[in-house]
């Protein structure tokens, strides 16, 4: 199964996914669809290891919830390994929910496989607790701190139909990066001057 980001139009990215019961967690299709999910954030060609050079055609991310390929249901995969080439942490996350969240802010710019040429510093948590279940139908529950913590409520919003994007202080000046200039952006954001207006360009949420 070959997975594919959905274009930044497509009104999937504004839908609320589905839950998982966790019988559907016994079924062979459903494993195939995570193992698909898996192989899309982190196959071998996919991160930089030794002796392993990334594909460069493969999107290359951290972090995954289902609906950003098209599969419209309660699951992530992130790699809580951010920024670290040598190693692996990779769950899968079932129904994830944030169950609590710290006073203490962070802002760190963010990205999306949606939007590849698209940055932004949201305001985040710097700390959450989430709730789940992993791909056995197993209850988790973590901890998280940091870069972690914004990588998991940026795919829990994904999960609800919210975008990073939503998030900026002003949609009209969200960062224009292309791939080329992605290593520049991380060292020097704060002087950044390439501007994109994502405010009337994407499909709007959808009223609750």
């Amino acid at each position: 199964m070959t997975l594919t980001p959905l274009d930044q139009q497509d009104p999937r990215l504004r839908q609320i996914c589905a839950v998982v019961a966790k019988s559907q967690l016994r079924d062979k299709q459903q494993q195939l669809e995570i193992d698909a999910l898996l192989d899309f954030v982190h196959g071998v060609v996919n991160k930089t290891q030794r002796g392993i050079r990334r594909d460069p055609s493969r999107p290359n991310t951290v972090g995954l919830a289902a609906n950003q390929v098209g599969i419209m249901k309660q699951i992530v995969v992130a790699d809580m390994a951010i920024g670290r080439q040598g190693y692996t942490d990779i769950h899968v996350l079932v129904n994830p929910e944030i169950l609590w969240i710290s006073k203490a802010l962070v802002n760190k710019p963010e990205g999306c496989v949606n939007f590849p040429e698209v940055w932004g510093v949201p305001e985040r948590s710097r700390a959450i607790k989430i709730g789940a279940y992993d791909r056995s139908g197993n209850e988790v529950e973590m901890k998280l701190t940091g870069w972690p913590a914004v990588l998991m409520q940026h795919e829990i919003d994904h999960l609800s139909g919210r975008l990073f994007i939503d998030r900026l202080p002003d949609p009209r000046r969200a960062h224009l990066v292309r791939a080329s200039e992605l290593s520049e952006y991380r060292r020097g954001r704060g002087e950044w001057n390439h501007y994109v207006d994502v405010s009337q360009s994407v499909v709007k949420p959808t009223a609750n």
